[in-house]
C-alpha cells in the first residue's frame, strides 16, 4: 500500500476510484441496454386488459403531426368542432390551453433560457398532457371560470365527461380532475419531447447534460436514460401502478402525479429524435367516476417541488449519495444567503467541507510522514528476512506500532471523501440554483463549462503542486505515472460545469495550503527536537 496524505486529487487511489466508478456505471448501463432491448409491450392494469398506446412519431413526421393533430382527433370523434384556446401569462410563465384534450398547446418559462439564450418552450411537438378517452383526443366545450380555473364538457360514445383544470400561480402546477357518469374503457394523458443530445459524450470529456424518463412503481423510483441513445436506437419500456411519471432533463421536468383511486400504467418510448410518455388508466368494469391528478411543467426547484406534492422531489437526481447531497445543497443555499453570489457560495461550501475533513487529513499526513521515516528500517527488515514472509510481517507491524505509523489511517480520509466528493459533484452539477448564474469576469454561467478553460488549467496546475508537496513512499515509476493525473483530470473537467470546476480548483488550492503548513509545522517540530 502506498502511504501518503489522502487529500482529494493528490492521491492516485482516490482519482483511480473516481475513474473506475464512472467506467463501471457507464459500462453497466451500456451492457444492459445492449443485452436486454425490450419491444414495446402492451400495458396492463389491475383488470388485466390491454390499453393501447398512442404511437410515437419520428423526427421527420413531427412537424406534420403537430399541424394535423387536431384534424385527426376531430375526425376520430366525427365532429367538426373548432379549436378554442385560452392564454395565461404572468411574470414567471406563459401558456395556452386548448379545447382539444384540454392540454397545453405550449408553456413558456419566462425566467429561464436555453444554452442558446432562446426561451424554454414546452409543447413544440404536440400538446402537453391532453386527455385521451378510448383512444380519442377529447374535444371539450371549454369555458373560463377565472384566470386560473377552466372547465370543459364533452360527450364521447354516449358518455358525458367534465374536466376541471386549476392553475396554482405560486407553484406553477395544474390540478386536473376528469369526471364521468359512466367509466370509459380507457383514459390517458400523453406528452412528447425532442430527444436531447449532449454536447459531449466521451469519457475524457463527460457532460452533465441528460434526459430521462423517471417513474415510481410499487418498489421504488426508477429511471430510464434517453440521452445515451443514438438516432438509430429506440427504447420501449412499460410499468404498472405508477403514481409518479415524468420526462425531464438536468434542470426541467414534465411530471404527472396521480391522485385517483386507481393507479395508471405508463409506456415510455423513444423513436428517432422523439421521446414520448403515455399515462394510461384501464377503467373497464371500474366503479370510479373521476380521475384526479397534478401536472407540473417547469424547473426542478426542490422547495417548490415539495410544496406541490411529496412525490415530486423524487424527480431530482442526486445519485446514490443523495442523503449527503441534500444537506450540502441546503448549506450552499445558506452560503448564497450570506454572499449573494453562487460562485462565492460554492467557494465557501468547499472551504467548509475541507475544514471538516482537516482532522482526518492531519491524521493521514502524520501517518504518511511516519511511514516515510521508517522506510530505511523497513527495507532492512525485508532484506534480513527475505526468505521468511511471516517474519517480515511481524517485524513490519512492530516497527509501525513503535513509530505510530498506521497505513490504514491514510485510507480513512479517502473512504470518507469519496461519497462527499460524489455528493458535491451531484449537488453542484445538477442544481438549477446555479443554472445560468454568473460568478465574475468571463464566468457568466456556472452551469456551463469554462469557455476559455482558465479554471480547468488552474485546477490542473494546483493539483500538480499539491502532489509535489505530498509525502509519498512511491517508487520513481509510480511517481511519474501520478504526474499524469492532473493532466487527465484537467481534460476531464473541460466540458463540465464551471461551478464544479471552481469547487475542484478551490479544493486543490486548499490542499496546497494545507500541505504547506503541515510540512512547515513538521519541520519546526523536528528542529525543536534537535
Amino acid at each position: 500500500m502506498n502511504n501518503q496524505n489522502e487529500s482529494p486529487f493528490a492521491n492516485p487511489r482516490f482519482i483511480a476510484s473516481i475513474i473506475v466508478v464512472f467506467l463501471l456505471l457507464w459500462g453497466w448501463q451500456y451492457y444492459i441496454n445492449k443485452k436486454y432491448p425490450q419491444p414495446l409491450p402492451k400495458v396492463t392494469t389491475q383488470a388485466g386488459t390491454a390499453v393501447p398506446t398512442i404511437p410515437a412519431t419520428t423526427a421527420p413526421e413531427a412537424a406534420s403531426v403537430a399541424s394535423q393533430k387536431n384534424e385527426t382527433a376531430i375526425q376520430t370523434q366525427g365532429t367538426n368542432a373548432a379549436e378554442k384556446t385560452y392564454s395565461y401569462e404572468d411574470d414567471k410563465v406563459k401558456w395556452v390551453l386548448s379545447s382539444h384534450g384540454m392540454g397545453l398547446n405550449s408553456l413558456e418559462l419566462k425566467t429561464y433560457t436555453d444554452i442558446d439564450k432562446k426561451p424554454i418552450v414546452f409543447g413544440s411537438l404536440d400538446k402537453v398532457f391532453p386527455t385521451i378517452i378510448d383512444n380519442q383526443i377529447a374535444i371539450f366545450e371549454l369555458s373560463k371560470v377565472s384566470d386560473v380555473q377552466y372547465v370543459g364538457t364533452a360527450t364521447i360514445n354516449g358518455k358525458n365527461f367534465k374536466k376541471t383544470l386549476n392553475y396554482n400561480k405560486e407553484t406553477m402546477s395544474f390540478d386536473s380532475e376528469v369526471e364521468f357518469d359512466s367509466a370509459p374503457i380507457s383514459l390517458a394523458f400523453t406528452v412528447s419531447d425532442h430527444k436531447h443530445v449532449p454536447t459531449s459524450s466521451n469519457f475524457l470529456m463527460p457532460s452533465f447534460e441528460k434526459q430521462d424518463f423517471l417513474y415510481k412503481d410499487a418498489e421504488k423510483v426508477k429511471t430510464e436514460h434517453i440521452s445515451g441513445l443514438k438516432d438509430s436506437e429506440s427504447l420501449n419500456k412499460a410499468a404498472a401502478n405508477t403514481p409518479l411519471a415524468s420526462i425531464g432533463t438536468q434542470y426541467f421536468t414534465q411530471s404527472y402525479i396521480d391522485k385517483s383511486e386507481v393507479l395508471p400504467s405508463i409506456a415510455m418510448s423513444v423513436a428517432g429524435k422523439v421521446a414520448k410518455l403515455d399515462i394510461n388508466y384501464n377503467l373497464k368494469d371500474s366503479k370510479i367516476n373521476k380521475i384526479k391528478s397534478i401536472i407540473y411543467v417547469g424547473p426542478k426547484l426542490p422547495e417548490n417541488l415539495g410544496r406541490i406534492d411529496v412525490l415530486l422531489p423524487e424527480t431530482m437526481d442526486y445519485g446514490m449519495f443523495g442523503f449527503i447531497a441534500k444537506p450540502l445543497l441546503l448549506l450552499m443555499k445558506f452560503m448564497f444567503g450570506i454572499f449573494g453570489n453562487w460562485g462565492l457560495a460554492i467557494i465557501a461550501l468547499t472551504i467548509v467541507m475541507r475544514f471538516l475533513m482537516l482532522p482526518f487529513n492531519i491524521v493521514s499526513f502524520k501517518s504518511a510522514r511516519a511511514m516515510q521515516k521508517i522506510q530505511p528500517e523497513l527495507q532492512k527488515v525485508r532484506e534480513k528476512y527475505k526468505n521468511d514472509p511471516m517474519a517480515v510481517n511481524r517485524e513490519t507491524m512492530a516497527l509501525m506500532k513503535q513509530h505510530n505509523a498506521n497505513p490504514l489511517s491514510s485510507c480513512l480520509p479517502m473512504l470518507i471523501q469519496i461519497p462527499i466528493f460524489f455528493a458535491l459533484w451531484k449537488t453542484i452539477g445538477s442544481s438549477i440554483e446555479i443554472y445560468q448564474q454568473p460568478f465574475f469576469g468571463w464566468i457568466t454561467d456556472l452551469s456551463a463549462h469554462d469557455h476559455f478553460f482558465v479554471l480547468p488549467v488552474l485546477m490542473g496546475i494546483t493539483m500538480y503542486y499539491q502532489q509535489k508537496l505530498t509525502p509519498t513512499t512511491m517508487d520513481p515509476t509510480q511517481a511519474k505515472i501520478l504526474n499524469f493525473m492532473p493532466i487527465l483530470f484537467t481534460f476531464f473537467m473541460l466540458s463540465l460545469p464551471s461551478g464544479l470546476t471552481l469547487y475542484n480548483f478551490i479544493s486543490a488550492l486548499f490542499g496546497v495550503a494545507q500541505q504547506y503548513f503541515l510540512l512547515k509545522d513538521n519541520s519546526n517540530h523536528a528542529t525543536s527536537k534537535k
